[in-house]
């Protein structure tokens, strides 16, 4: 569902930036990146409640977690930062559990039912 957009950045943003490149200079950075244009035709609602549906119903929140860095679900590691947490979430750039406040059943509970409604 967010591979294809997260493939044409990590294409055309990795061969047209430096990841070096200082903040106060992005705005000279090429100014060769192609326009993205999406064959997605579902509207906002639709990715949203899709969104939703998939983390309530089909995501294997034992078994998987949540990578932003690689654009898809990936295993969940089973060492001490990740054992005992409901929800894993990969910070992309330290790799660390965004999601781990999340330590309580009842807790995540409550967040899966509030994607069903």
């Amino acid at each position: 569902m967010f591979g294809a957009t997260l493939g044409y950045k990590d294409y055309y943003v990795k061969e047209s930036f430096d990841p070096t490149l200082q903040l106060h200079l992005v705005h000279q950075a090429p100014s060769t990146i192609p326009p993205y244009l999406s064959k997605n035709e579902s509207s906002l609602g639709e990715l949203l409640i899709g969104f939703f549906k998939y983390y309530a119903t089909e995501f294997d929140w034992s078994h998987q977690m949540i990578s932003v860095r690689e654009a898809k679900a990936i295993p969940r590691p089973n060492d001490a930062e990740w054992r005992n947490k409901y929800i894993c979430v990969e910070e992309p750039f330290d790799r660390t559990n965004t999601a781990r406040a999340v330590h309580e059943k009842q807790k995540f509970d409550t967040i899966k039912e509030e994607f069903f409604k």
